[in-house]
């Protein structure tokens, strides 16, 4: 692995880089290792590799090198929010994200769970995050995708968002005595064939959140209509 040593007056330290690696769709983003050595003894800290790099560039720009290990993890946890704010910033350019998305991204990149909390926290007081905005562009899309109710609610709620929590939710977005005849709408785009029509098609409608009561409607009226056009 390429490693810098360096050292001050009471402490050292070594940098490791991880070696390049081909990506793995769900691995882990490789880490980088900041060994440090001083009268505190032999510790290790794991760092995204962004903020290795930033580190060694930072240390390097000193005229002299950090003389104890408090200096030195001063100088790292600089580093550290200004990578953590660069990267929220880049992620923000691309598309929203929602508050625990965010701090998902952040902690999932190796940054410290306390820094991920603040600068989302810091961000979504900013409005660059902001949760409400997240849910509400996300149920539109949604629903214009043909999502039903369930499954809206559901995957808000793997972003950290309680979809009671938006106002309006759910009758300026939707009429719940509709969901049969959206379900029914979305299952005639689709074409269901084989063994047994009516289970695909149930199953699809409830895999796109409907109810099972909403997708067996559906599903025979769907079923009703190509039988009547056959």
């Amino acid at each position: 692995m390429p490693s810098v040593e360096l050292r001050g007056a009471g402490v050292s330290w070594k940098l490791i880089l991880p070696e390049r690696q081909a990506a793995v769709l769900g691995a882990r983003r490789p880490r980088a290792t900041l060994a440090i050595r001083s009268e505190r003894g032999e510790e290790t800290l794991s760092l995204p590799v962004a903020v290795a790099k930033a580190l060694e560039r930072s240390l390097a720009d000193r005229s002299e090198p950090p003389s104890s290990r408090a200096e030195l993890v001063y100088v790292l946890s600089e580093v550290e929010g200004n990578c953590a704010r660069r990267r929220v910033e880049s992620l923000l350019d691309r598309r929203d994200y929602s508050s625990q998305e965010m701090e998902r991204k952040l902690r999932d990149d190796g940054y410290p769970g306390r820094l991920c909390s603040e600068l989302v926290a810091r961000y979504a007081e900013a409005k660059l995050i902001d949760d409400r905005r997240y849910a509400d562009v996300f149920v539109r899309s949604k629903l214009s995708a043909g999502w039903g109710r369930r499954r809206i609610e559901l995957e808000l709620a793997r972003r950290g968002i309680e979809v009671g929590e938006l106002p309006g939710w759910p009758y300026d977005y939707l009429d719940p005595e509709d969901e049969g005849e959206r379900a029914f709408e979305v299952a005639l785009r689709r074409s269901f064939r084989g063994r047994d029509p009516y289970a695909q098609c149930v199953r699809f409608l409830m895999g796109r959140g409907f109810s099972g009561a909403v997708a067996s409607s559906a599903a025979r009226r769907v079923l009703d209509e190509d039988d009547g056009g056959s």
